[in-house]
């Protein structure tokens, strides 16, 4: 039987994403804000994949208010799980807590509670989640599997004409590893594998050093986004690049005190990234700057990151890791305090 996966956060860019390609291995229902879903009924939003041309975005779609319902066969009045997903893919943005507390809510007496899969970026939302569940559920908080995910694609949303097109290239990779929670994870692995996605598990002792390594690819070209810049101007700026590498090693500075490790993210070498960073001197690293953007815009595939919004769980996460270790991180400080004002002043794109 098909497995049947809700994607909370459709109308966001990896909420369309990862929707749009679990329908070639499951059963799913995208699920939104009345805004988003009316995009979606208006036949108003596409999926641009690269080398491909544009494709109407059509997946089955639900208000959040109606969640939920949607599920084919309907729900028996035993409330069996008969039309409920077998998996909540939450794709919002963070904070994740508030959204984890209201959707559990409605299905906190389902005979068998769904796993919980967290594609945010940053740190903290494994943790929100937990606690949210905790809240809501009680001690049913333990039957809930969480598993984090990092995705390792550029998503882009553009407008045009009226039109909102999600661009990404494929093969989608990522990895996964279970946060909380028992259980196996074999049906979500063969989910990822029948959709086409590459997907790479890692151990649940290392799930936590898997987020060290994502935030480490994000923190790169946000202090050329906090100066309205993209990564190729940035890092075309010597200052700019100059701050690119010293708050990345702020970054790996916290993370040793706070116990992380770094791993390979395919096909990212971030180790070999992280002792680059560390080793060498400024002004080389200054010298080769054009081909370090070369391999991160490739990495990429020239898509530009576009979550200046979520600067809270980027240099923020620094910040925050900083204070709890008693390491200086005035360089992330800096960037943090200039994202806000930029995003303050000139407004950002979400989704």
């Amino acid at each position: 039987m098909e497995s049947k996966i809700a994607v909370i956060g459709v109308g966001g860019r990896t909420g369309a994403m990862f929707a749009f390609e679990f329908k070639k291995a499951a059963e799913v229902l995208g699920v939104g804000r009345e805004k988003e879903i009316e995009i979606i009924q208006k036949k108003k939003l596409y999926i641009k994949k690269e080398g491909h041309p544009a494709e109407l975005f059509e997946v089955k779609a639900i208000k959040d208010t109606e969640f939920p319902d949607g599920f084919l066969p309907a729900r028996n009045a035993l409330h069996s799980n008969a039309g409920g997903p077998e998996i909540i893919f939450l794709t919002i943005k963070n904070p994740v807590g508030p959204a984890v507390e209201y959707y559990y809510q409605k299905i906190k007496n389902e005979k068998k509670l769904p796993v919980l899969v967290l594609s945010q970026n940053g740190l903290a939302a494994g943790e929100e989640a937990k606690n949210g569940l905790e809240k809501t559920l009680g001690q049913r908080a333990n039957e809930v599997q969480i598993i984090r995910l990092s995705l390792l694609n550029a998503v882009e949303r553009k407008n045009l004409e009226s039109k909102i097109y999600i661009g990404y290239s494929l093969p989608i990779r990522l990895c996964f590893g279970v946060f909380s929670g028992q259980g196996e994870t074999k049906k979500i692995a063969a989910l990822f594998k029948e959709a086409g996605i590459e997907a790479e598990e890692i151990p649940p002792e290392k799930v936590r050093d898997m987020e060290f390594s994502k935030l480490f690819l994000n923190l790169i070209g946000m202090s050329s986004a906090a100066n309205g810049l993209s990564l190729r101007e940035g890092f075309g700026e010597r200052e700019t690049f100059k701050e690119e590498i010293n708050s990345l090693r702020e970054y790996i500075r916290v993370v040793r005190a706070a116990g992380g490790n770094f791993l390979n993210l395919s096909p990212y070498p971030i180790k070999l990234f992280v002792f680059l960073v560390e080793k060498i001197p400024l002004p080389i690293l200054i010298f080769f700057r054009q081909k370090i953007w070369t391999i991160v815009s490739r990495g990429r595939k020239g898509k530009e990151k576009g979550n200046l919004d979520e600067i809270d769980y980027y240099q923020g996460e620094v910040v925050r890791l900083g204070k709890e270790t008693g390491i200086k991180t005035s360089v992330s400080e800096e960037i943090l305090k200039r994202a806000k004002n930029y995003i303050d002043r000139e407004g950002c794109l979400s989704g």
